[in-house]
């Protein structure tokens, strides 16, 4: 009898565990395959009232996924002003771009499209090939220029930061903070609306001392693996990073952070990809 009650129970735990492995093979499945959009509304003095409901889409770490029309379809459905791509669209370790280039075909066709490069963009051989190729269909390479956006007689600026791993320093965080502080700086416009499309979360810092009002970053893929609502790891930020997702206010600095569409080495496990879209708001 002893036995079989010990049979019992070691076959209902064996049947438990199955269950449980099964659903979480089906729940990361299902959270690597679909897209979720994300909405922010950010308020700001400095948005004129000709500014107020203005959309922007954020692609952000594509590294070249293959979203088969959905991303497109996506990004078409919530009609943005501006669609703006903020770093790493190729997977360095293969050099792969085809699929991002047919996404940004179509994107061009939505509204204006903004690129500034990632570290795998500084990290991939054929990159000046590829943003040739960008170029040549439309899309605006914005890396270190600025663009004043105007409507009626009122502009905000739209600045784009290069990837600083384009420039070889030693001391890797220290040098980056400066490098992105001193570009913001020699394009900021005072009294506007100052928006920063920049691959790094990390350097959040920089980004506040300089006056930014609004920043948009990638490159932290949500921190790979996410628990309750933290991630476990992101580059540049180690171990349990501060900024891998959603927004981060300090002083008058807001910086969305996008988990990115993508995977480079590693997957992505309860960390859903993801389409960001902000909606610009006058007081």
């Amino acid at each position: 009898m002893v036995r079989k009650d010990k049979a019992f129970i070691i076959t209902v735990f064996l049947e438990i565990l199955a269950i449980i492995f099964v659903s979480l093979g089906i729940w990361i499945a299902y959270t690597n395959f679909n897209i979720d959009v994300s909405y922010y509304e950010v308020k700001d003095d400095l948005i004129p009232d000709e500014f107020d409901g203005l959309k922007i889409a954020q692609v952000s770490d594509l590294h070249d996924r293959d979203w088969k029309g959905e991303l497109e379809s996506l990004v078409a459905a919530e009609k943005p002003d501006i669609i703006v791509v903020t770093g790493d669209i190729i997977n360095s370790v293969n050099e792969y771009y085809d699929n991002s280039l047919d996404f940004l075909k179509q994107a061009v066709k939505i509204a204006p499209v903004y690129f500034i490069s990632g570290n795998h963009e500084a990290d991939c051989y054929n990159y000046r090939f590829i943003k040739n190729l960008m170029s040549e269909i439309g899309v605006i390479i914005a890396d270190d220029k600025s663009f004043i956006i105007e409507r009626g007689d009122k502009s905000i600026n739209l600045i784009g930061i290069e990837d600083p791993s384009f420039t070889e320093k030693n001391d890797y965080f220290d040098s980056y903070h400066v490098i992105i502080k001193e570009k913001i700086n020699s394009h900021k416009k005072e009294g506007l609306y100052n928006i920063v499309l920049s691959h790094r979360p990390e350097y959040f810092r920089a980004y506040v001392e300089a006056g930014a009002n609004l920043v948009l970053c990638g490159h932290a893929h949500g921190g790979q693996l996410i628990i309750g609502d933290k991630g476990l790891f992101a580059p540049g930020q180690g171990f349990f990073p501060e900024y891998t997702q959603g927004i981060h206010i300090k002083n008058d600095t807001s910086m969305i952070v996008s988990r990115g569409l993508g995977d480079s080495v590693l997957p992505r496990v309860n960390n859903m990809p993801e389409l960001v879209i902000v909606t610009l708001r006058s007081k």
